[in-house]
């Protein structure tokens, strides 16, 4: 009977598939992780840029803010260097070019996000399709003993159903850390706009911002 429910006993019994799903998982776990540590780092550098720019624009002007850009490279510095390039082409050029750099950055935020959201929702099919395998093997068995017992068959199918387990075990929390990185995603992009919009009314207008800490993304 099917009774050995240890990691090492599923894996025993659910076959390739659920080792398939178990690569999927640890795929999905090292993108979770890596994902975590560049959404951080961004959040704090949007945060640490914007103090830092804020400063540097009422006490120095523009062009010193320009200078401690290039120095840096968090989003924010980026974005702002892009418009102050194009300060001379007026404001149309300044907008364009800061909306294409902050397109950038939040490009580099999506990085990888397709693939939790692949596993997710193939990791139930991959489960389903060693689950029907499973079965199929069970019942072929059946036939070619024609003596086996209720309790054989049922077995059997606790087998196959490893798969479709698993599957839901590894589709869920990538699906979940899917959602939340799109949701942050949306967030930091709202964020870097608004202050890269506060900075370029700044430089094009030569006017001194008040210095507000920067938003909370």
């Amino acid at each position: 009977m099917f009774n050995d429910l240890t990691i090492i006993g599923l894996l025993q019994k659910g076959g390739v598939t659920v080792i398939v799903l178990l690569i999927f998982s640890l795929i999905s776990i090292a993108v979770m992780l890596e994902r975590a540590w560049a959404f951080r780092r961004f959040r704090l550098g949007i945060k640490e840029s914007y103090g830092r720019l804020s400063r540097t624009l009422e006490e120095g002007g523009a062009a010193v803010a320009a200078a401690l850009c290039e120095k840096e490279s968090g989003p924010l510095a980026k974005v702002y260097l892009a418009g102050y390039a194009k300060t001379a082409k007026g404001r149309d050029a300044v907008e364009r070019a800061m909306e294409l750099a902050g397109r950038a950055e939040i490009a580099g935020l999506e990085r990888f996000l397709g693939v939790l959201g692949t596993i997710g929702s193939t990791a139930p099919f991959v489960g389903l399709f060693g689950t029907v395998i499973g079965i199929i093997r069970a019942f072929s068995d059946l036939a070619v003993s024609q003596g086996a017992s209720p309790a054989a068959v049922a077995d059997g199918i606790a087998e196959a159903l490893v798969a479709t387990a698993t599957g839901l075990f590894v589709a869920v929390p990538a699906v979940m850390a899917y959602n939340y990185f799109v949701r942050a995603t949306s967030r930091y992009a709202l964020t870097l706009e608004t202050e890269a919009a506060e900075f370029t009314e700044a430089f094009l207008a030569g006017k001194k911002i008040e210095v507000k800490g920067g938003l909370e993304p």
